[in-house]
């Protein structure tokens, strides 16, 4: 507690719950150390540093509905309904088409991630496999060449017939030019020996006039004999491509669901069909066939030819044409 002396100075501590500083208990201060400072240049303006700017991130816009005028109701005078059934003008309960943000009310639409709108479902073509239409073709070639081989011999022979029957149609008309013009010039002989003085002259240019007439004359002849040859050969040859062309529609006819047309199934054909097929350079019997028809114009020769020749054999088996078939077309052996 602090108290006055003699001299009425304050002794003792002011507060009696702080003691009084004790002479050893004195702390010496530190002197103040100068501190160095550097010196300040003259001010001058410091210039900004060019920081760059940040890059806006990308991020995907997200599609907003856009508004479309709503559709004024049209007034409808009020028809009774039956009982049971929804009332007119009112959506029944099907689905609909969507527009792109507005998802039909009632259904639940799939809604593509990241879109916003609901996603129109995406037509996915499936998986051709051509492993298996090709083993389909091959098996279907093979069934056709196990039908048609065994009667290939049938086809040689009507093949054989047709080649016939358009040699002996048409006859040559050398013979009787020729024989014409022997003939004409056997009678300038005749005319000269009916005109000579001499009896010798006459002789001379009778009896060359004989022997040209003679030879010309053998030159018609032979051209009148062999017409009447050929029209009977083609009478006898048409009668066998008849009964070859019945045969050949038979066998046709007895194979079931056969894919192509009756003219294209000779053994030939099939097996050049199956030689494009089993090298892989096409899948299917049509592609192979139309393969075939696409070199240098063959099917117009085709269907040119099967006109020409179903005209040529409907007037001579009553309306009814001949079985046509294309293999010569195709050049095969």
């Amino acid at each position: 507690m602090s108290d006055f002396n003699d001299n009425w100075q304050l002794t003792g501590s002011s507060d009696p719950a702080t003691p009084d500083i004790q002479p050893h208990q004195v702390e010496a201060q530190a002197q103040a150390q100068p501190v160095f400072q550097q010196a300040v240049p003259p001010f001058q303006p410091v210039q900004p540093e060019a920081q760059p700017m940040a890059q806006p991130v990308y991020q995907q816009p997200v599609a907003q509905p856009v508004m479309q005028p709503m559709a004024q109701p049209v007034y409808q005078q009020p028809v009774a309904q039956p009982v049971g059934q929804q009332p007119m003008g009112q959506p029944v309960g099907q689905p609909a088409y969507a527009q792109p943000g507005y998802p039909q009310q009632g259904y639940a639409q799939p809604v593509m991630p990241g879109y916003g709108y609901p996603g129109q479902p995406v037509y996915q073509q499936p998986a051709y496999n051509f492993g298996a239409e090709l083993e389909k073709n091959l098996n279907e070639c093979e069934r056709m060449i196990s039908h048609f081989s065994p009667k290939v011999d049938v086809f040689q022979s009507y093949e054989q017939c047709k080649t016939d029957i358009a040699r002996y149609s048409r006859t040559s008309i050398a013979p009787l030019v020729w024989g014409i013009i022997v003939s004409l010039f056997g009678f300038v002989f005749v005319f000269s020996a009916v005109t000579a003085k001499s009896n010798e002259t006459i002789l001379q240019n009778g009896i060359a006039a004989g022997i040209i007439l003679l030879f010309g004359g053998g030159l018609i002849l032979l051209f009148a004999l062999k017409k009447t040859f050929n029209k009977k050969k083609t009478n006898a040859l048409y009668e066998q491509l008849g009964e070859l062309s019945t045969e050949l529609n038979l066998l046709y006819n007895g194979f079931s669901n056969c894919i192509l047309p009756p003219e294209y199934v000779d053994p030939r054909i099939l097996f050049k069909i199956k030689s494009l097929i089993v090298t892989g350079r096409m899948v299917t019997i049509n592609n192979a066939l139309n393969a075939m028809l696409s070199s240098h114009n063959t099917y117009m020769r085709v269907s040119a030819a099967k006109t020409q020749f179903e005209q040529d054999t409907a007037a001579r088996f009553d309306g009814k044409p001949a079985y046509f078939n294309a293999v010569r077309y195709f050049n095969l052996r």
